[in-house]
């Protein structure tokens, strides 16, 4: 069985669908009792974003908005329907709602409808684009891959506009001023534009698989507003695939924002939307500790502490243990993964961990809680690459498996690495 929601999302100026839950996008950058935004309809103050990349973001957003009101319960999968409306109706054929609904299913786990209306109201849009540039738009999230491909890019002499999503989490807001800090004190001055982009209401479903995509959308709407043709996501192979280190952690339970299949799905709608902006991702074939082994050595200095303020933590909110919210916890799968990174790199980790802070009963509830994942990863680290799994799973057309079991046993002998409680 499933739940079923739907949803509208909407300019100020068209009518809203009877029945469902109602999403009104500000004509201009603000908030009303629906969302709150940093981008108007036009996706104004944007310069010159097209109407194919406003739609995109129009999309992304209605559906990040979406998967977070809507209430799982106690099932796993949920049906969930989206009207959004579009400046230009012209490509969003049958087909191309198909594969943004195929990309939302991947991500998530559930069952999406998408339905493309016309906007009523038409506003205006840009004479012309300027002159194109070899710059490209890099996503910096506060995590510590994006950092170090910040640090890739700008040591190798590329002056990248970064963009950011100005996540709820008073932890990633911290995290991503503090590398952007470091990386204009090192580096001189970069663009950063940062978005704010969510429901107004409270959120009714903890997980948001489907914000990568928002995220991806945000940065080929900041490439295509500077005629960038170059949208640089830096994330580790061996998280990006994420092979289930366990079955029962399957399917969306194990996240896809950046597995190659997800580009794959990205890539093509980008086309078929006419978008030219290309994802490129310098840390494919790398595990987390290769991409920060291949990075330190020419990275200015201080870049080890300021790494240390990044966010891994795929379960934030030590306050349920008596300790801050802010803290990577240090125990779940990703925060082990980056703690084997750093020994694998041969740097000792600057982090304060929530798990260390912690003492007696409060340190004892939080070891209960990621007992699951600690020994998730230490079944997959005894037990090796799981080909079968490779095999079995879902990739891109041409995808190297050799490769890919290749990286995997290298990241999962960084997690083998760590000591576990």
């Amino acid at each position: 069985m499933t739940a079923e929601s739907s949803f509208h999302l909407r300019s100020e100026t068209d009518p809203a669908t009877p029945g469902v839950e109602v999403l009104t996008w500000p004509t201009d950058p603000g908030h009303n009792d629906a969302m709150k935004t940093d981008l108007g309809w036009n996706l104004n103050p944007l310069p010159a974003a097209s109407p194919a990349a406003a739609d995109l973001v129009h999309l992304a957003a209605g559906a990040y908005m979406s998967d977070r009101l809507a209430r799982r319960g106690t099932y796993f999968r949920r049906d969930i329907h989206l009207r959004f409306n579009v400046i230009d109706p012209t490509p969003w054929t049958p087909t191309v709602l198909d594969l943004a609904a195929d990309l939302l299913e991947w991500l998530t786990g559930d069952s999406w409808t998408l339905e493309a209306l016309p906007a009523k109201k038409q506003p205006p849009l840009p004479d012309a684009f300027p002159v194109q540039t070899t710059q490209p738009v890099s996503l910096l999230s506060g995590g510590l891959d994006s950092f170090l491909g910040a640090i890739h890019a700008l040591n190798a002499g590329t002056k990248p506009s970064f963009v950011g999503h100005k996540d709820s989490s008073t932890a990633v807001r911290q995290a991503q001023d503090a590398t952007h800090r470091w990386l204009v004190d090192s580096f001189g001055s970069t663009s950063y534009t940062r978005v704010a982009l969510t429901q107004t209401a409270h959120r009714r479903e903890p997980s948001t698989r489907s914000r990568a995509f928002l995220f991806m959308s945000l940065g080929a709407a900041c490439a295509v507003s500077s005629s960038s043709t170059k949208l640089v996501i830096a994330e580790n192979g061996y998280t990006s695939i994420n092979l289930p280190l366990r079955a029962n952690r399957g399917g969306a339970l194990s996240t896809r924002s950046t597995h190659p299949r997800t580009f794959a799905l990205v890539s093509e709608l980008f086309s078929e939307l006419g978008l030219d902006v290309t994802i490129e991702n310098p840390f494919e074939w790398m595990t987390k500790g290769e991409a920060m082994k291949a990075v330190g050595p020419t990275a200015p200095d201080g870049w080890l502490t300021a790494a240390g303020h990044t966010v891994s933590c795929g379960k934030l909110g030590g306050n349920f243990f008596g300790g801050s919210p802010n803290l990577n916890c240090g125990l779940c799968v990703p925060c082990l993964v980056r703690r084997g990174t750093f020994i694998a790199a041969g740097h000792s980790d600057p982090t304060a961990y929530l798990f260390n802070q912690l003492t007696g009963t409060d340190r004892d509830k939080l070891l209960a809680a990621r007992r699951g994942d600690i020994e998730a990863v230490r079944a997959a680290s005894a037990a090796g690459v799981d080909t079968a799994a490779i095999d079995a799973a879902t990739w891109p057309r041409g995808f190297d498996l050799d490769r890919a079991e290749d990286l995997v046993g290298r990241g999962l002998a960084e997690l083998g690495a760590v000591p576990l409680p």
